[in-house]
């Protein structure tokens, strides 16, 4: 299955339940997205860079989590 990146960054910043619950469990909400190993921990180190270029995504925004807003 390929891994929704790109989707979980996007709801991360419009969700307020899932934001809440990954900010519990991070790599839980993560292994639901099936996230490869880079992918899981360019979002545990908050390497905006690194997560653009995966997800296909520009202007990520980090505070506190990496989430994707207006996209």
């Amino acid at each position: 299955m390929a891994s929704r990146l790109a989707e979980l960054l996007k709801e991360l910043g419009q969700n307020a339940e899932l934001h809440d619950e990954y900010v519990k469990d991070p790599e839980g909400v993560m292994q639901r997205y099936d996230m490869s190993k880079e992918e899981i921990k360019a979002m545990l180190d908050k390497d905006v860079k690194k997560l653009e270029e995966l997800s296909g995504l520009d202007g990520l925004k980090a505070n506190g989590i990496v989430r994707a807003h207006d996209i």
